[in-house]
């Protein structure tokens, strides 16, 4: 999650990256459910400047995992 390899965002990346806060509105789940998927690996977001900060295609791969499709009537 937040290591320094050429994988690792750039500085002016995370300052445009989602907190926490702002990804709690856009997603409907608390901050608590975010914060502990982010621990379990579920949501990938990076440290910085103590904040947790979330790119907006790690987000969107979240969500997208998040919606189960809808069963067609039958």
């Amino acid at each position: 999650m937040g290591s320094t390899d050429s994988t690792t965002p750039t500085h002016e990346t995370l300052l445009s990256a989602f907190t926490v806060a702002q990804a709690e509105d856009i997603t409907g789940r608390s901050g608590f459910v975010l914060r502990a998927d982010i621990r379990l690996g579920k949501l990938t977001a990076y440290k910085f400047a103590g904040l947790w900060r979330i790119l907006p295609e790690d987000l969107a791969a979240y969500r997208s995992k998040l919606v189960t499709p809808s069963r067609s009537a039958r």
